[in-house]
């Protein structure tokens, strides 16, 4: 089933072309213009096919094709597998991953990654639906994926940047300092003995990484952390860098007494909606290994309201 998008046209709108309307207001790539143009089914204005060079009048409905052509399939395998399914609506999904799952077929898991793992869903759903993820995790990490239905969706969500995803974390030791902002920047290096990549400190790639404690065990602290980039690893390095890693996170220096996998879970997700204006928001449970770790943590005074305690 074909998705489209439709709208009355804003004043601000008089005399202009539809092709400035695309760019500006749902950020369409020169691509997705290119695609949709040539579709039959790709633009209208009051219920008439058109063109991208077409004026628009104040008060015109416009219905434009958000499905991705063909030709962006990026020929995922499908593969089943259950997912707990957090929010879905015509534009987007959330889902909360598992630990152990990766987000992208990679080498090990062509098949059971958990975009194969939509493609299958989407498959008996809705086939015209495509996977693009919105950010990803580690296999290790927990937590909430988001996943655009459509480019066109990927793209007016990246533009709004009003995605703020929250983590909850267990990290080795007790903070002097029980909120912070960290702001080392990183660099990628292949680890040859592992044949991984992984973080350092450099100069290429600025990162930003704000924590605040909302729990103490007699070893470690229960953290809830938001990042202002998605670089890979970010969190774990930081935490890491400041003598505090996570833990069960073996390339970083954590314990791996407490858990058997990196202690890290997406734990809440936020965004306004790009289509309808709304704000989003939406949880992942903790799961049982990390709840496991909470009862021998005390709480903190001035925890964030809905905090997993």
């Amino acid at each position: 089933m074909k998705h489209y998008f439709t709208a009355e046209i804003p004043p601000e709108y008089e005399g202009r072309k539809l092709l400035s309307y695309l760019k500006s207001e749902l950020a369409f790539s020169a691509a997705k213009i290119s695609s949709v143009k040539y579709d039959t089914e790709g633009l209208f204005v009051n219920e008439r096919r058109v063109t991208v060079r077409e004026i628009l009048h104040r008060g015109d409905r416009i219905r434009v094709l958000l499905t991705d052509s063909e030709r962006r399939e990026n020929r995922l395998i499908p593969f089943e597998m259950p997912l707990d399914i957090l929010y879905e609506d015509e534009y987007f999904i959330a889902v909360n991953k598992t630990a152990g799952t990766v987000c992208h077929p990679a080498k090990g898991h062509l098949l059971d990654s958990l975009a194969s793992g939509l493609r299958f869903y989407f498959d008996r759903t809705d086939p015209d639906q495509r996977v693009h993820l919105l950010g990803r995790l580690d296999k290790e990490t927990s937590g909430v994926v988001l996943c655009a239905k459509n480019a066109a969706a990927l793209e007016l969500l990246k533009k709004s940047n009003t995605a703020e995803k929250t983590y909850i974390a267990a990290a080795s030791g007790k903070f002097a300092e029980k909120e912070g902002r960290i702001t080392i920047p990183i660099k990628y290096v292949r680890d040859r003995e592992l044949g991984i990549l992984r973080v350092e400190r450099g100069e290429e790639k600025p990162a930003e990484t704000e924590y605040r404690v909302i729990g103490e065990g007699t070893d470690f602290s229960v953290l809830e952390v938001k990042i202002g980039t998605g670089r890979m690893h970010q969190i774990r390095f930081h935490l890491s860098e400041e003598g505090h890693p996570l833990l069960g996170d073996s390339l970083y220096g954590g314990p791996m007494q407490r858990i058997g996998r990196t202690a890290l879970h997406a734990w809440k997700l936020r965004f306004c909606h790009p289509f309808t204006k709304q704000e989003i928001t939406f949880q992942a449970g903790l799961p049982a290994d990390m709840r496991e770790l909470l009862p021998d943590a005390v709480p903190a005074e001035g925890r964030s309201r809905g905090s997993p305690y």
